[in-house]
C-alpha cells in the first residue's frame, strides 16, 4: 500500500502523542514504527518528560530527519502533564496516543482515521493489542471488546484495560471538552477519561491488533502501584454518581498485586507464546517463572507446559 500523504503542512489530519521519560531503551522501535505508518498526514508531539537518559537527544535526531516530529522538553512532573502539554500542542482533529516503549502496526492510523469517518458519533477508537516481552517478542495476543456497552460496562468495574491507552485514537474536541486528563488521577488517567468520555459519545475497539504493548518491569504499571486502589475508588464514585448508579467500593477488585507481577507474567507467556511458534520463547518465560517462584506448583506446571505443548503454526497477522 502507498502511503496517503499529507494534505496540509499547517493542520495534519492526526497528532500523534506521545510522553517520554527515561526510554532511552526501547525509543526508536517506537519512533520508527510511527515514521512507517501508511498515512502520512500526521505529526508526531513527543513531550520529554524531564528525562535523564539519550531519549532527549533520540528525540531531536529524530526530528532533525522528520519534519513531522516536533519535540517538547520540560521538567519532570509525570504523566498526565505530559499528555495535557502534549495534547495542547496538538492540531489536528484526531490524537492517536502512543508509548515510548510500544510499536504500532504500519496501518493503525488509517484503520482508525476510516473508523472515524464512517462513524461521526464516534469520540474513542482502541484495537486489540499484542503483547511483548522486553526483548520485543510478541508472548499473547490481547482481544478487546469492540462495542460501548461492552467497554463501558468493564469500565465502571473498574477495568481501565477495556481499552489499551497508547492503542487509542481519540477526536481531540471531544477530550478537550471533557476537560483533558485530571491530575488528581495520575497512573489512572486513561480509566477516568474514558468514563468521562462515554457520558457524551460512542467508545469502541477494532478487533485487528494494531499495536505491539512492551511489558517490562520498567513501566508504570510496575513501578507505580501505591497509591492506585484509592485513586480508582474515587474515579469511580465519580462516575457512578454522574450516571445515577449505585457505588459498592467492595465490588472493585483490587488489582495492585497482580498487573505488576513478573512472575505471574512469566506463567502466562510459557503457554500463550506458544500460539506465535517459538518454543524456545516459551520455555524461556517459563524457566523465569519458576527462577522468581521455585515454591510454586504453578511455575514448575507452566515450565512442564512450555516445554511438552505442540507448538502451533505461528499466526502472520500480526
Amino acid at each position: 500500500m502507498k502511503p496517503v500523504r499529507p494534505m496540509s503542512a499547517n493542520q495534519p489530519e492526526i497528532s500523534v502523542v506521545m510522553p517520554v521519560y527515561n526510554a532511552a531503551r526501547y525509543l526508536q522501535p517506537a519512533l520508527d514504527s510511527i515514521a512507517a505508518q501508511t498515512f502520512a498526514d500526521f505529526e508526531l508531539i513527543a513531550v520529554d518528560d524531564g528525562s535523564t537518559d539519550a531519549s532527549l537527544e533520540i528525540l531531536r535526531r529524530h526530528a532533525r530527519r522528520d519534519p513531522r516530529v516536533r519535540v517538547i522538553t520540560r521538567p519532570n512532573t509525570g504523566i498526565v502533564g505530559a499528555l495535557n502539554d502534549g495534547l495542547a500542542a496538538a492540531r489536528g482533529p484526531l490524537v492517536a496516543r502512543m508509548d515510548a516503549d510500544d510499536e504500532s502496526a504500519p496501518d493503525r492510523f488509517v484503520q482508525q482515521r476510516d473508523r472515524f469517518h464512517s462513524d461521526p458519533g464516534l469520540v474513542a477508537l482502541g484495537s486489540a493489542v499484542t503483547f511483548m516481552d522486553a526483548a520485543g517478542r510478541s508472548v499473547q495476543p490481547c482481544p478487546r471488546p469492540l462495542r460501548h456497552a461492552e467497554i463501558e460496562r468493564l469500565l465502571l468495574a473498574g477495568d481501565g484495560g477495556a481499552l489499551i491507552h497508547p492503542a487509542v485514537m481519540f477526536r481531540a474536541d471531544a477530550v478537550r471538552a471533557a476537560g483533558g486528563y485530571r491530575p488528581e488521577t495520575q497512573y489512572l488517567e486513561d480509566l477516568d477519561l474514558y468514563l468521562r468520555l462515554a457520558l457524551n459519545g460512542t467508545l469502541a475497539n477494532l478487533a485487528e491488533p494494531l499495536l505491539r504493548y512492551r511489558v517490562h518491569t520498567a513501566s508504570i504499571n510496575f513501578t507505580r502501584r501505591a497509591g492506585r486502589r484509592a485513586v480508582k475508588l474515587a474515579i469511580m464514585r465519580d462516575a457512578c454518581a454522574v450516571r445515577g448508579l449505585p457505588f459498592d467500593p467492595g465490588q472493585i477488585p483490587d488489582d495492585a498485586g497482580s498487573h505488576g507481577d513478573p512472575a505471574r507474567h512469566a506463567r502466562e507467556w510459557a503457554a500463550s507464546s506458544l500460539a506465535f511458534g517459538s518454543r524456545r520463547v516459551a520455555v524461556g518465560h517459563g524457566w523465569r517463572a519458576v527462577c522468581l517462584r521455585p515454591r510454586d506448583s504453578a511455575s514448575w506446571r507452566a515450565l512442564r507446559f512450555a516445554l511438552t505443548a505442540p507448538v502451533p503454526a505461528p499466526d502472520s497477522s500480526r
